[in-house]
């Protein structure tokens, strides 16, 4: 029963690790030029986004485009953190670890 204890006091204190280390992973990522500058958090979701003055010089579906390729490099870099971050409490090889590594970096249409 001790072990179970043990165990178990080991997995809450990852768990609280992980949960620390997702809240403070925000990801931020600028396009090469740094016209458009983005922030997601661990899940993906935009929670910023920065124009430099150099955006007004660009067509609406231009600055639309340049948005959603930096998006889509924040994502991608979140998605690396977040199984990072999960892969230390689940074990590498684990199913749930696949499970996660699916939703965090999901494969992308090359269109």
């Amino acid at each position: 029963m001790q072990d179970l204890e043990s165990r178990v006091a080991v997995i809450q204190e990852r768990a609280g690790r992980a949960e620390e280390l997702l809240a403070e992973s925000a990801v931020t990522v600028a396009d090469e030029d740094e016209i458009v500058t983005v922030t997601v958090n661990a899940g993906g979701t935009l929670t910023g986004l920065r124009f430099s003055p150099q955006a007004r010089g660009l067509s609406g579906t231009g600055l639309a485009d340049l948005v959603l390729s930096t998006y889509n490099q924040a994502i991608e870099e979140a998605g690396r953190k977040t199984t990072e971050i999960m892969s230390t409490l689940l074990g590498e090889d684990s199913e749930a670890m696949s499970v996660i590594a699916g939703f965090a970096n999901p494969q992308r249409d090359a269109s």
